[in-house]
């Protein structure tokens, strides 16, 4: 298990390229991390010279640490 990621250093464009991996849609994935679509819509189009939510960066990694952990029945991991 890795160590969490302080979320203000997460990369969110990183962090799409791993639900990508995982093969999940942006409201499937939205709703395992506790937030809205639009919200992890907007976090994902980040650039790094913006500021994005914290609050949606650390649900957005903790969903993914889970979810890559110990993927859903059916999913498709890619590593």
């Amino acid at each position: 298990m890795s160590l969490p990621i302080d979320p203000g250093r997460r990369s969110p464009k990183g962090d799409h390229n791993r639900r990508l991996a995982l093969g999940m849609e942006l409201e499937r994935f939205a709703a395992e991390a506790g937030i809205q679509p639009e919200q992890l819509r907007q976090y994902e189009l980040t650039s790094p010279d913006q500021d994005f939510d914290l609050d949606v960066a650390d649900r957005v990694g903790l969903a993914l640490d889970r979810l890559e952990a110990n993927p859903p029945p059916g999913q498709k991991v890619v590593t």
